[in-house]
């Protein structure tokens, strides 16, 4: 009769089990670093582009009304803006506007369709040698009006422009929603034959202290100011 041999019990040592929770430790503290140095990465490259769309959208909006305004005014601090745009639409009420009319006439219907909301023709005015292209009727508004006025403004955290169009209502849009990273400036220049208005938008994004790298510079004609040559 044969007796089994059992077999040999194998097991770490003290020093073993030291030495294998240290290597686990080191890698689990360079895996959380990474983590961490991820997220932060991309919570800034997050920050950055969307504060950068925002930056786009100011210029885009700006560079809009300037280019179809009469006058651009910027306050001392160059944070407000405001810009005198021409009624370019037929609003109700206007001298030029022609309501829905019916009419009958030996048994025939004529309708004259109204021209509320359809583009109004531009005519030519020199005043002080600035020839400025206007859209005004013929007999002018009832309310003596030839422009909306358009105002940027900073409100808190926000940048809003606000429009008049004539009628003493406002219509509010926010443009950028993190002024306080946003700053914009904007100068309004005349030229020979022209006017013009340079914008700069910098931010400061949460990854570095430094907005210079960050400027984006616009410059936008006023297509409605024109001047002859001297």
């Amino acid at each position: 009769m044969r007796l089994g041999i059992p077999a040999k019990t194998h097991a770490f040592t003290l020093i073993e089990m030291m030495v294998a929770i240290a290597i686990a430790s080191a890698i689990l503290g360079v895996t959380l670093t990474s983590s961490i140095a991820l997220q932060k990465s991309f919570n800034s490259t997050d920050n950055y582009l969307a504060t950068h769309m925002q930056q786009i959208r100011i210029v885009d909006f700006l560079a809009r009304d300037v280019r179809r305004g009469l006058s651009v005014i910027s306050s001392v601090d160059q944070q407000t803006v405001v810009v005198q745009i021409p009624k370019y639409i037929i609003q109700a009420g206007d001298s030029d506007a022609n309501a829905l009319q019916e009419w009958k006439a030996a048994g025939k219907v004529w309708i004259k369709a109204s021209n509320i909301g359809t583009p109004r023709s531009p005519t030519q005015a020199i005043v002080n040698r600035d020839y400025n292209i206007n859209y005004v009727p013929p007999t002018g508004f009832p309310s003596g009006a030839m422009t909306s006025s358009v105002k940027y403004t900073v409100n808190g955290s926000s940048i809003e422009r606000w429009e008049d169009f004539g009628t003493g209502i406002l219509v509010k849009t926010t443009i950028a929603s993190s002024t306080d990273n946003l700053i914009p400036l904007t100068l309004d220049t005349e030229l020979a034959n022209t006017e013009y208005t340079t914008t700069s938008i910098t931010f400061k994004p949460i990854s570095v202290a430094d907005r210079s790298g960050t400027i984006v510079y616009s410059t936008a004609y006023l297509r409605n100011r024109r001047r002859p040559p001297l």
